[in-house]
Formats: C-alpha cells, sequence, structure tokens
C-alpha cells in the first residue's frame, strides 16, 4: 500500500487535493490534514496549536505506515521539508510542489517577516474579501484563476470559509519569514525529491532549480500552462508523478 501524505498551502485545506486523489490508482491511499487556521482547524487560538512542532505532529499522526510519500504545497512544502529532515528514515519520496525552503539570511527573514505581520494585520482588519482581491492578484495565481467555473467555483469557496483569525495566526506562526531557513541542510535530504512548478510561476520555477544543485536525488518538472498552484490547476500532471 503506497501511502501518501498531501500538505496544503496558505488559505487551502484537505479538500484541495480531492482532484489529485481521483487520478491516483486504486491502491493508493492519500491522507490529507487539515493545517492549523485552515479548513476543520480554521478555528483554532491557542498558540501552542500554530508552533511547527504542532504541524509536524499532525504529519506524525496522517503517516500511518512506516514510510510515506510526503507532498508538500507552498506552505506546506516548506513543512513538509521540515518534517523529511526530523524523520528521514520515513519518507521514501518527497515531492514539492512551488515550494522553498525559506529565506536564506536573517535580513530577508525578518524583512518577510514584516510583511507578514502587516498583511496578517491586514486580514484581520478588512476580511477575507478585501484580502483575496489582492491575494489573487499575484500573477502566478492567474492560471487558477482561468480554470473553468465548475472547477473554480468550489475552490474560491472552501478558501473564502476559512476564518480571519485562523488565517492571521498561520501567517505570524509558520509565515515564510518565521520559519527558520533549511537552505542548509538541503543536502541531508537523501531521498528521491521530485520538485513541481508551473511554467508561469517565474519565482518557484527559479527556486527549483537553485534547489536542485543542493538536493542529492532531484528531479525538477516544469508543469506547461500552470501556474503556482499546480496540484489545482493539473492533478493528473502530478498524480502521473507519484506513479
Amino acid at each position: 500500500m503506497n501511502t501518501i501524505v498531501s500538505l496544503h498551502g496558505f488559505t487551502g485545506d484537505s479538500e484541495d487535493f480531492e482532484p489529485l486523489r481521483a487520478s491516483l490508482p486504486t491502491h493508493a491511499r492519500l491522507h490529507a490534514p487539515d493545517l492549523p487556521g485552515h479548513g476543520s482547524r480554521r478555528h483554532l487560538r491557542e498558540l501552542r496549536d500554530y508552533s511547527v512542532e504542532a504541524h509536524l505532529a499532525l504529519i506524525t499522526e496522517a503517516a500511518t505506515t512506516t514510510q510515506i510519500t510526503l507532498v508538500g504545497y507552498s506552505l506546506g512544502g516548506r513543512l513538509a521539508l521540515h518534517w523529511a529532515l526530523a524523520h528521514p528514515e520515513r519518507v521514501a519520496r518527497l515531492i514539492l510542489i512551488g515550494a522553498s525552503p525559506g529565506l536564506a539570511t536573517a535580513a530577508e527573514r525578518e524583512e518577510r517577516r514584516l510583511a507578514d505581520a502587516t498583511l496578517a494585520d491586514f486580514i484581520r482588519t478588512r476580511g477575507l474579501d478585501a484580502f483575496f482581491k489582492y491575494w489573487h492578484n499575484q500573477t502566478f495565481f492567474q492560471p487558477l484563476l482561468r480554470l473553468p467555473e465548475e472547477r473554480l467555483r468550489p475552490i474560491l469557496e472552501r478558501r473564502h470559509r476559512n476564518d480571519p483569525e485562523g488565517l492571521a495566526l498561520s501567517l505570524d506562526n509558520v509565515g515564510t519569514g518565521t520559519l527558520p531557513s533549511l537552505w542548509s541542510r538541503l543536502k541531508e535530504v537523501r531521498c528521491p525529491v521530485d520538485l513541481v512548478t508551473g511554467e508561469h510561476d517565474v519565482k518557484f520555477t527559479r527556486l527549483a532549480r537553485e534547489m536542485g544543485v543542493h538536493l542529492p536525488k532531484a528531479r525538477h518538472s516544469v508543469i506547461e500552462g500552470a501556474g503556482h498552484a499546480v496540484h489545482l490547476e493539473r492533478p493528473g500532471d502530478v498524480a502521473m508523478l507519484l506513479g
């Protein structure tokens, strides 16, 4: 039995991986936990629930077999890297979609931490409608927003079911500026790693190329026509990588 643990990105939830689940062979078992501040865990308010340790514990709970294939998108990809480094013997394969190991320098992390804090305050004070108007205006989300209406509508409806405070707490505690950099530790990841980016996601395609230099067993797949959210835009292509 091939056990796959899939981790969603910021503003997403476990249902983001249902199209991928539908594309997998029948013998594959996919677990996709909701991360704190999202989906079924959107109303968590205790700061301890948003710690890195709490996030990694959720991954451990979902990893029901000795070895797993670990899939992470964006925020979920950063967390997947942390878990893979903490449990190297348990990850048979790592698939990172539009993800990075964080920011390399303390100055970059502090700048991003302040930016994340500003965005968290914006979410708290202005609400989700104003936030998503800004968030979805980013270039790498445009291919997602061009999906057929019957595919796009459920994604946007789920995102709007999130709670502003839950998303703000997620940014405050596991945002890119808060998590430590893992660039210097990439060489420790000995399992095969698939780096997946969309053709129109220029930033993360560049980052994936840079990561590939440091990872001992890396393969980079650029998905034609896709943007940042490859698992939502082209789930069949991700399923093919899972084999």
